[in-house]
């Protein structure tokens, strides 16, 4: 049965109340999202060539172990990031491809973090109020 709320409820305090720390989820996350999977693309060329694997890895080691790219996923995006110029491809087909930013991908790749940094900054601050 559901009771509703008393309209007399005490009214929330003024003064904010400190945030607790984040809990991260047990289970790592899939990102499928094709921003954000660009987004951790880039970031993660950005420090050096790789192949598909080596980035899967890499954003899951530098994300704690929170994010986790399907390949699939990736080497769609991958081949969309080369035919885009924001990454380029060295060595032969399958594991030997390296990918690597390109100059037009790092100019894209310091655009969307600070796009990013943004986001996060008025998401915080929403989030931050409605508590």
């Amino acid at each position: 049965m559901h009771v509703p709320h008393s309209r007399s409820a005490p009214a929330r305090s003024a003064a904010r109340t400190p945030i607790s720390p984040v809990r991260t989820p047990r289970r790592p996350v899939e990102v499928r999202d094709r921003r954000h999977v660009d987004l951790l693309l880039l970031a993660t060329a950005a420090t050096g060539p790789a192949n598909g694997r080596e980035l899967v890895d890499r954003v899951r080691e530098r994300s704690g172990g929170l994010f986790t790219l399907p390949l699939p996923v990736v080497t769609h995006q991958l081949h969309r990031l080369t035919t885009n110029r924001l990454v380029q491809v060295t060595g032969d087909r399958g594991a030997q491809r390296r990918y690597s930013l390109t100059p037009l991908g790092e100019r894209v790749l310091a655009t969307r973090r600070r796009e990013w940094e943004a986001f996060a900054r008025g998401s915080t601050g929403v989030l931050d109020a409605a508590e």
